[in-house]
């Protein structure tokens, strides 16, 4: 597949950002996340020549530049450890001609290609430095009229909810529903958690997550349909979880899967493992927060399967564990972590959970979980996207890393993006509990755009 850079330029915000709003503290939860790119790649199928590029083009950038006036901190840059000056410089805007059709690239989706989509390497840690954008946008041109806008968002200002609120606000301003947009507000996440100058404990104390791991990984596809995630949830349910949600059943799969592969890899039948995944702050505050309270407010729920485990891994305790973690996050426990105290519980998590499984390194595992984030639902005025891709390829900076997030717009369902070391790839996919509910990497059908709905919908 060739990809041909037809244009580079700097968007910037269409308003001045106002001096008051020009310096933002950092949260102490932006502090320590990973200085990654978050991709996303929303795929629009041919508009039957309703639109022409250079339309699409103009419309794009001047929504954009719209767009990043509310959105002003992803138009800045870093100042310092505490901070980021907002002070316009811009986000990376590129547009590229792809020689290839977008239904043969849906054909099924070319997993391997999609980095070539996107305007920076994702998942990588980048340099650490002032120059480096906080937003970047790849708008791509397929030769049959279909357009794939790659997004990077550089995790250091934003989670994934921040991605999407962001993405709706730039369709929304695009599509001229005005009165759709709300405000959002930068500010409470680092007046919670202010920025710390010495920084907790991470990884490699906290057992060398996902990505910081220095290995070839590749990334596969797996989508599970509706009768899959009910069949799945009847075999999570248990003694001590009587109704399991389809997140708790299926990441109970996947776990047991890669807790199988990770010991026949690595000849030790009883290896531990160790489970962090992310999980929304907003909604779990004693005060729960606006939804418009953008920035870093995840925080993980931990689970350990132990080395004291036998060989037989039982999906519905591991179900359990995961319930039992994501109830750890209470509201008592997030108001503990805004003072002092809750700097220490942070930097001591590792600790507690190392004497869990002191007597042997587990393997470590990251999920995600992007269901229900409405990426489907991002409508620039030619209808909404067929499918949404993640990133793909040949990587070299993290593994035993699983995203969630919706099946394409029209069916009920979950994909279950899975980054793994290549040798530990062959044997995961082939394991027969995973192939007994998932469909390895199916074909996504090109509707036309004429199909979706427009405009203001």
């Amino acid at each position: 597949m060739q990809v041909r850079i037809i244009s580079r330029e700097t968007i910037k915000p269409s308003s001045p950002t106002p001096s008051h709003l020009k310096t933002l503290k950092f949260s102490l939860f932006d502090q320590i996340a990973p200085k990654t790119y978050i991709p996303t790649i929303l795929f629009y199928p041919p508009n039957d020549g309703l639109l022409k590029l250079s339309q699409i083009s103009s419309h794009l950038k001047k929504s954009l530049s719209e767009a990043l006036t509310l959105f002003y901190p992803l138009s800045g840059r870093k100042k310092d450890k505490f901070s980021m000056e907002c002070g316009d410089q811009g986000a990376s805007y590129s547009e590229a001609l792809v020689d290839y059709n977008m239904s043969e690239f849906l054909d099924p989706p070319k997993i391997d290609l999609l980095n070539q989509l996107l305007p920076c390497q994702p998942w990588v840690t980048c340099q650490d430095r002032a120059s480096a954008v906080f937003l970047a946008i790849h708008v791509n041109f397929f030769n049959c009229g279909g357009v794939a806008i790659g997004v990077c968002v550089l995790h250091t200002i934003a989670d994934g909810i921040t991605v999407s609120a962001f993405l709706k606000t730039w369709a929304t301003i695009a599509r001229g529903a005005d009165d759709q947009l709300f405000s959002p507000d930068f500010t409470t996440a680092s007046a919670i958690f202010p920025p710390r100058d010495v920084l907790p404990l991470t990884p490699p104390n906290r057992f060398r997550l996902a990505w910081n791991k220095e290995e070839v990984s590749v990334t596969r596809r797996f989508v599970f349909d509706a009768n899959a995630m009910a069949a799945l949830k009847a075999k999570a349910k248990g003694e001590h979880l009587s109704n399991p949600t389809g997140y708790e059943s299926l990441a109970a799969l996947m776990w047991k899967c890669l807790i199988r592969a990770s010991r026949t890899m690595s000849g030790f039948s009883t290896r531990p493992s160790y489970l962090e995944h992310a999980v929304d702050m907003r909604r779990r505050m004693g005060k729960p927060l606006s939804a418009s309270s953008m920035g870093n407010l995840v925080t993980t729920a931990s689970a350990v399967h132990g080395v004291a485990a036998d060989t037989c891994v039982i999906m519905r305790e591991l179900a359990s564990k995961v319930r039992q973690s994501i109830e750890e996050i209470s509201g008592d426990l997030l108001t503990n972590l805004q003072g002092d105290e809750g700097f220490l519980l942070i930097s001591g998590h590792g600790e507690m959970l190392a004497q869990a499984v002191k007597k042997v390194e587990p393997e470590s595992v990251g999920f995600t979980n992007w269901k229900n984030f409405g990426f489907n639902e991002i409508n620039f005025g030619w209808g909404k996207p067929v499918w949404v891709g993640i990133s793909g390829g040949v990587n070299l900076s993290y593994v035993n890393y699983v995203l969630f997030k919706d099946v394409e717009r029209g069916n009920k369902g979950t994909e279950a993006w899975v980054t793994l070391e290549e040798t530990k790839m062959a044997v995961f996919e082939n394991d027969p509990d995973l192939l007994a509910f998932a469909l390895p990497n199916p074909s996504v059908r090109l509707s036309p755009a004429s199909n979706h709905d427009h405009h203001k919908n």
